[in-house]
């Protein structure tokens, strides 16, 4: 078990040796749950490649631009999967 400080942002460091085991990297996405008074937090399985197809890129480019201005929630988003 290891114990971790919540800083003031509500932000806390996962321990090194948790992320090696499970793979974590800079930018992986975690789902975070609540059991009763626990917190459960665990990783999202990455998305097979076949999910994703190639287009053009001016298309992802105007996307992302128009999800950039559409809201705060999007913009955080696209922050915190390393896109905006």
């Amino acid at each position: 078990m290891w114990k971790v400080r919540l800083s003031s942002k509500g932000q806390i460091v996962i321990p090194a040796e948790v992320r090696s085991q499970l793979g974590l990297k800079k930018g992986s996405i975690l789902t975070v749950r609540l059991e009763g008074k626990k917190m459960v937090i665990e990783p999202v399985e990455e998305l097979p490649q076949e999910v994703f197809i190639e287009t053009e890129e001016d298309i992802v480019d105007r996307a992302l631009a128009e999800a950039k201005e559409s809201s705060d929630k999007a913009k955080q988003l696209l922050r915190d999967l390393g896109v905006g």
